[in-house]
């Protein structure tokens, strides 16, 4: 069987993949158009993209996600199920056949790759596993998380960074194994500790804890999703809504997806009359922030009754990043990729009005499983910390916390001239667990400047905090506190910081 490769621009689509689906699917020409219409056309899959967009599309591919599937579940049905997909590789600008077959074209090439979408046999949702580059949406004013996937296109090997997305089939994969694939997608092709998955992976890991048969699939609930990335290797954190109240629950989001961990979200409407929705996707990043928005924060009022007594006591005005009203990056297998919504409006992108009543009502955090302090606890550590250790009254601070790893973070802070070179080096030398949460202190005049004037360091794998261990520098208010492991206590010396830069490497951006 020979490949079909046909090469068009963006507004041309429909002209030459409706024959492609006709034949390849099998599917009547009717009902080609209404699969066309109402799962690629209507969520706006293509419209989204940037108007520059070509595309090339390629029939049959063999599709490792689709063909899982097919094996597991699919060629067990009486019906027939083909087994080859269709793929769409997407370029910017205009590219011909040609220049695939000079390898002088090929570097012009990869710079104009932006990532891959495969239509798989499963009428009518037939968008299957994707890597979509943000470059490639035409609203990319956000900041999120990618990872390097491979890629073909042509016979010709390409790279690009992008989140996976896929939308879920209803038989073998719902919304919870749709998330799940796609979490451990990213995870695999970021990082060696960690393997992407097959749906028959997730299957099979939760026969362990379902009394009932995986296929076809009826969902998950957040406790067998949490156990599957537990399964996978994650030391994995739920949040309840229920347990913080809704101010605290959607500060502890924003931590997470401002540290670049991608989180699994749980919303649902059955809080309402008749509700019937329970959705499962994930959050992966959050709008620039905007000046506008840092102007209009409101004081941040502390969960904990003792700290924020404390803030009145001082006369402490307190403004929190995760504070923000921002939108935030969403992955939704009903949608298109990178999808923009607030915390308390979640699902306002469907066109459905009943989807607009959704809430959030639970996320888990993939941690590494080495983290043993959680964002709650560590956050509330850094305000004690400054609060105990530093003097400041009548005065108002801007806080930004973070989880990231060390590496990462010295690897920055070598090269951040704007940082004090004698606190610089003090620190570079201090030795460091894996993962570290950062606070850093600023104003509201300075954070729009993106830079900030204190600093305190936690130990991400210290979870004893009656000892104080956990803290391992702080710097602030010409102090320079750091923890002595000879005297298991601290010292204290004079030492002013300055104005500095603050870390941006977990989203590459504020």
């Amino acid at each position: 069987m020979s490949i079909k490769r046909i090469l068009c621009a963006k507004g041309d689509l429909k002209t030459h993949l409706l024959p492609v689906l006709n034949e390849d699917f099998g599917l009547d020409a009717k009902y080609t158009e209404f699969v066309y219409r109402e799962y690629l056309q209507r969520p706006r899959h293509i419209e989204n993209l940037i108007d520059t967009i070509w595309i090339l599309i390629e029939s049959p591919y063999i599709d490792k996600v689709y063909r899982d599937c097919y094996y597991t579940y699919f060629s067990s049905k009486s019906a027939h199920y083909k087994k080859e997909c269709i793929r769409l590789s997407f370029f910017n600008g205009e590219i011909k056949a040609e220049e695939f077959t000079t390898e002088s074209n090929y570097k012009s090439l990869q710079d104009r790759y932006l990532g891959f979408m495969i239509l798989r046999p499963t009428d009518p949702k037939i968008i299957g596993r994707s890597t979509i580059s943000p470059k490639a949406v035409s609203n990319n004013n956000f900041l999120c998380i990618t990872a390097p996937v491979q890629a073909t296109a042509n016979s010709i090997k390409f790279s690009v960074n992008g989140f996976p997305h896929s939308s879920q089939d209803t038989e073998t994969i719902t919304c919870a194994e749709t998330t799940l694939w796609a979490i451990m997608e990213y995870f695999g092709n970021k990082y060696p500790e960690y393997k992407p998955v097959l749906p028959s992976m997730i299957i099979n890991g939760l026969k362990k804890v379902s009394a009932e048969r995986q296929v076809p699939s009826k969902g998950l609930n957040i406790q067998q999703m949490a156990f599957t990335l537990k399964e996978f290797g994650f030391g994995t954190k739920v949040y309840a809504r229920d347990e913080f109240g809704k101010n605290e629950f959607n500060r502890l989001f924003s931590t997470y997806i401002e540290s670049g961990i991608p989180i699994i979200v749980a919303m649902s409407n059955r809080h309402i009359a008749k509700g019937d929705i329970a959705h499962a996707l994930l959050c992966i990043g959050h709008e620039r922030t905007d000046d506008s928005e840092i102007d209009s924060l409101k004081e941040s009022q502390d969960i904990n009754s003792a700290v924020q007594q404390q803030l009145q006591t001082q006369g402490v005005t307190l403004f929190d990043n995760d504070d923000l009203e921002r939108r935030f990056v969403f992955i939704d297998d009903n949608l298109p990729i990178y999808q923009l919504n607030k915390l308390n409006s979640p699902a306002n992108h469907y066109p459905e009005t009943k989807w607009h009543t959704c809430e959030i009502n639970y996320f888990i955090a993939p941690l590494y499983p080495k983290i043993y302090l959680e964002a709650f606890e560590a956050k509330g550590l850094f305000k004690r910390t400054l609060l105990d250790f530093f003097t400041i009254k009548n005065e108002e601070i801007f806080l930004r916390f973070f989880l990231t790893s060390s590496r990462s973070f010295k690897h920055n802070l070598s090269f951040n001239a704007s940082f004090d070179p004698t606190i610089r080096e003090m620190i570079l030398e201090t030795e460091m667990p894996k993962f570290l949460w950062i606070g850093e202190v600023s104003t509201k005049a300075l954070i729009k400047q993106r830079k900030a004037n204190g600093i305190v360091i936690l130990d991400a794998t210290e979870a004893n905090l009656q000892s104080l261990k956990a803290l391992i520098v702080a710097a602030y208010k010409g102090q320079y506190i750091s923890y002595d492991t000879n005297t298991n206590w601290f010292t204290n010396n004079s030492l002013p910081l300055g104005d500095f830069d603050i870390y941006t490497n977990n989203l590459n951006g504020f």
